[in-house]
């Protein structure tokens, strides 16, 4: 059994500028990088993590680095804990996309589960890398705690495959905030939540961000 802390990004420039940022290298923000350092003194004063690992993309490294920083445990990169791959949505505002691909937007927004972005992955297709990764991480870390700094798709498809949720009832499970913690206990692929989504840590740095 393996207990993962799981820390989705903060806040980033895509964030602020309601952007599709999706494998794009988007930094943090001023907020998220305030939020960065909450989330660490929150995780080192209540849990002894043994590992850490993070998706390449520097607003996840970036909101776990203080983490390891102060634990002395280095950053472990793997490509597979990446967003989704948004295709030729990247980069693009919320508002372009709507205009420029209206079908397969609404689709998205409708049913995110049922949709492909343009030129991109499916939700199904991140869901099974994400599932791969973190049994793969898991495989390696067994007894330990383990720290993941990823980001909000993958959490959103964990939770629909380590609870059987069919991707087509995604909507029921809400991304989590910016820069919150999920703390879950993996054995062999059964789950024990035991926090999703918290955030109390960031009192006033609490952002959120909506598709509508």
């Amino acid at each position: 059994m393996v207990k993962f802390v799981i820390v989705r990004h903060g806040y980033s420039k895509g964030n602020k500028e309601k952007r599709f940022s999706g494998q794009m290298d988007v930094p943090l923000d001023e907020i998220g990088l305030s939020q960065a350092e909450a989330v660490a003194q929150y995780i080192t004063e209540n849990f002894k993590i043994d590992k850490i690992y993070s998706s390449d993309l520097s607003r996840a490294v970036d909101t776990v680095k203080p983490i390891a920083q102060k634990l002395g445990i280095p950053v472990n990169k793997v490509k597979e804990l990446r967003e989704v791959d948004v295709g030729e949505w990247q980069g693009l505002l919320i508002e372009t996309v709507k205009e420029l691909y209206a079908e397969s937007f609404e689709l998205y927004r409708q049913n995110p589960g049922l949709a492909r972005f343009d030129g991109g992955e499916s939700y199904k297709e991140l869901m099974d890398r994400s599932l791969v990764a973190f049994d793969k991480i898991a495989k390696e870390n067994d007894g330990k705690t383990v720290l993941v700094g990823t980001h909000g798709g993958v959490i959103r498809t964990l939770r629909a495959g380590w609870n059987n949720i069919p991707l087509e009832n995604i909507k029921e499970i809400p991304h989590v905030p910016n820069a919150s913690i999920t703390v879950a206990q993996y054995d062999k692929g059964k789950i024990n939540w035991l926090k999703i989504g918290y955030n109390d840590h960031l009192t006033e740095k609490t952002t959120e961000e909506a598709i509508k």
